[in-house]
């Protein structure tokens, strides 16, 4: 885990600067983004018996009373009818604009010092803010969009301009003289229904209840707590006209019919009280009065079904028509499955409307819509044709009942019958007149019943902060950004980076300790000769390196060199820089110590001890039997125990070079004169060169360079271990750039390193 978070550790200060950056970029956006409120209005909407046909039926058959459709409500809360009455109401095409501390404008809601009525606006109106600055109490002037002055006015009085035809009024009570210039913004009026109708939620706050949540988010908490406000009240009052329509209609139908049978009723005593007067008589007989009786009740019910069948004739007047609306005298329909029918074909309907000022008429669900009130409309007529059949032979029943009482009223004296038949017409009279006068008082206490249909359990109220934007989740968003951003740089271009990194990827894919590490060389140090009489961190490396070979591998008899292998993956890995400062750091123990020049192709010892590159004799020279042994070594001045052998001329054939029996017998001489003979060779992964010498050498140093070399070759090294081709393979990491490291330190390990 410590390994994981080194990488980051180091470069704490990306992680710093990214964070300060991504705060200070939130604090930016949240000082200059306007905050969003959320209001809300919570109601209830109350039971009622005049549901749709089918939960009419089931809650019928059930024994319980219909329930208010929830879903029907919340469409009519959300309707565009409703909320266009809002906007012209409060009068939302207009708005009004300061300048704000932070924003150029700033919208003022029941503020602002004057008031605009408009009349009629020309499409210039809805391009920009028309600016007034107000100079006195009886005067404004309009100024263009560079704030210079256009014309003067006079308040409270209409002009025509540019704009259109409109009307500026002044408020006294809200008049400023340090604030007298207001900015007015004109909306077109559907385009602001349709926002306001986006902007108004509705949701039924418990599935278990009838209670409706209304909310609404804005940046201004007054304005949407008006326009919920108004909402509410338009509603109430949309929804007791609509109810109390049937019931209007019904008391019209009503009157009428009474103005009608109050005349003949009129009419009727009077014809009874004349006979009465003309013929002497006082009374009915017993028998008279209970043939009257006989009829009354007969009568009665045919006055009842004489009105329903009325009706009928009005529900079927009302579907014949065009229009929609409430059908007539809805409420004298006796039958519950009629008004449930009607009352479903009323919400349908609503619904058409809606969807014919919102959509086009081949939307889906206007189509479903017209498709149910068609299907509704046929039930209805079907229903209504039953229900006419039904009425006509009841109807026909009572008559034939009232024509057998009047055959039978023959036996009674003639001047008995006569009176008893105008008697008779005086009861049916009154009684349609009692049957009358009793549904209109129905009919108005439930006029009076359906004023609320709902009950404000909150009225519309803010959030006292600002919903969005945010501040703290912007903020937590900002810091994880400031950590991640960078974070993700760094493991990207770790992931993209090919280059070894770590000490551990290097002994995982090997499976071969790290022998050594050799920190980068130091900038100031201007060659690659290591001073290793200081006490620097790279020179006591070396001299820890020499102290790891010679307890790794033991002391040696005299004359029994040790032959020191030094090879890599690719070129410039530092082989020769390893090379030369490790034999100049066992020259320092008073032992001789040789570097062999064997990387023919591309010589780089000489150049370092500042000899001339390119020598008439070296080893090329002598393995094609040019030079003898004595001409190849060379002493270097500052160092006496430090020996090389150039490479001599580079060779055509360097490869069948060092394949020849010279270059054993070269190093057999060697290992008899000097102590550590070290093999400077070519990169084992391009040249066979390193494979050929190491049947010759006691041990191989394999170099590695930190951040330099690439990551595949260390599957070269693993196969390098297990084919066993050098006696004793080891590892060197050179160059390691420590603060970039993940897990090399600048310890080492002492104890017996495995041969390979």
């Amino acid at each position: 885990m410590r390994l994981f978070f080194s990488k980051y550790l180091r470069n704490w200060y990306w992680f710093v600067l990214a964070i300060g950056l991504a705060l200070g970029g939130a604090y930016w956006y949240l000082r200059n983004s306007t905050p969003i409120y959320q209001v809300r209005a919570v109601v209830l909407v109350k039971k009622d018996n005049s549901g749709a046909i089918g939960d009419n039926i089931v809650n019928a058959e059930k024994g319980q009373p219909a329930e208010k459709n929830i879903e029907n409500e919340i469409e009519t809360l959300q309707s565009r009818t409703l909320v266009q009455k809002v906007v012209d109401n409060l009068n939302l095409t207009v708005a009004y604009f300061k300048k704000g501390k932070i924003h150029e404008n700033e919208e003022i809601y029941q503020t602002s010092p004057i008031k605009v009525t408009a009349k009629e606006l020309n499409p210039l109106a809805y391009q920009g803010l028309m600016s007034i600055r107000i100079l006195d109490k009886n005067k404004y002037e309009l100024m263009d969009e560079e704030g210079q002055p256009i014309a003067q006015y006079m308040f409270n009085r209409a002009i025509q301009n540019d704009y259109g035809n409109f009307t500026v009024s002044l408020i006294d009570s809200l008049y400023k003289p340090t604030e007298n210039v207001v900015k007015v913004a004109f909306y077109d009026n559907d385009d602001i229904t349709q926002q306001y109708q986006s902007a108004i939620k509705v949701v039924l706050q418990n599935q278990k209840s009838t209670v409706l949540q209304l909310s609404m988010e804005t940046p201004i908490p007054a304005k949407g707590k008006a326009v919920l406000r108004e909402l509410l009240n338009q509603y109430t009052s949309s929804s007791a006209s609509a109810r109390n329509q049937e019931a209007a209609t019904t008391l019209k139908f009503i009157d009428d019919r009474l103005k009608l049978i109050t005349g003949e009723l009129g009419n009727v005593e009077k014809n009874v009280e004349s006979y009465k007067s003309d013929q002497g008589i006082t009374d009915l007989s017993a028998e008279g009065n209970l043939f009257l009786g006989a009829v009354r009740d007969n009568d009665a019910r045919l006055n009842d079904i004489g009105i329903q069948l009325r009706v009928l004739d009005g529900v079927e007047s009302y579907l014949k028509s065009s229009s929609s609306g409430v059908a007539p005298a809805t409420s004298m329909v006796n039958d519950p499955v009629l008004s449930g029918l009607l009352g479903k074909l009323s919400e349908l309907e609503t619904q058409e409307e809606k969807y014919s000022q919102t959509t086009q008429p081949d939307n889906p669900y206007r189509k479903t819509v017209t498709a149910q009130i068609a299907s509704t409309k046929s039930a209805i007529k079907d229903y209504v044709k039953n229900q006419r059949q039904n009425l006509v032979i009841t109807q026909k029943g009572l008559n034939q009942q009232n024509n057998r009482i009047s055959s039978s009223m023959r036996t009674i004296p003639r001047k008995e019958r006569e009176y008893v038949n105008i008697k008779r017409q005086q009861a049916i009279k009154e009684s349609l007149y009692i049957l009358l006068l009793q549904k209109k008082e129905e009919t108005a206490i439930s006029y009076a019943s359906s004023v609320m249909n709902i009950q404000i359990m909150d009225y519309p109220y803010s959030s006292p902060y600002p919903i969005k934007p945010n501040r703290s989740s912007i903020f937590m968003l900002a810091f994880f950004a400031g950590l991640l951003i960078p974070a993700g740089l760094i493991s990207g271009r770790s992931l993209l980076n090919d280059k070894v990194q770590s000490r551990k990827e290097i002994e995982t894919v090997t499976g071969i300790p790290v022998f050594g590490e050799i920190t980068r060389k130091p900038k100031e140090l201007k060659n690659n000769v290591i001073d290793l009489t200081n006490h620097t961190l790279i020179s006591e490396q070396f001299k820890i390196l020499r102290a790891n070979i010679q307890h790794s591998f033991g002391q040696r008899d005299a004359g029994d060199g040790q032959v020191i292998l030094i090879t890599s993956s690719v070129s410039g890995e530092g082989k020769s820089f390893v090379s030369l400062n490790l034999a100049l750091s066992m020259s320092l123990l008073n032992k001789k110590a040789i570097v062999l020049e064997l990387d023919l192709r591309k010589p780089q010892i000489v150049q370092y001890l500042g000899q001339p590159q390119f020598s008439s004799k070296g080893i090329s020279t002598y393995l094609a039997g040019e030079a003898d042994y004595p001409d190849l070594i060379q002493q270097t001045d500052a160092h006496p125990n430090l020996y090389f052998i150039p490479s001599g001329p580079i060779p055509h054939n360097p490869t069948e070079l060092l394949s020849n029996s010279r270059i054993k017998g070269l190093l057999d001489q060697l290992r008899r004169e000097f102590d550590y003979i070290i093999l400077d060779t070519p990169p084992v992964s391009m040249l066979a060169d390193a494979g050929l010498l190491s049947a010759y050498a006691d041990t191989a140093l394999y170099v590695v360079r930190h951040e330099y070399t690439p990551r595949n070759y260390m599957r070269l090294l693993s196969d390098l271990r297990d084919s066993h081709k050098f006696k004793s393979l080891n590892l060197i990491v050179n160059a390691v750039n420590y603060p970039n490291s993940e897990d090399f330190g600048y310890g080492y390990n002492y104890s017996k390193r495995k041969a390979y």
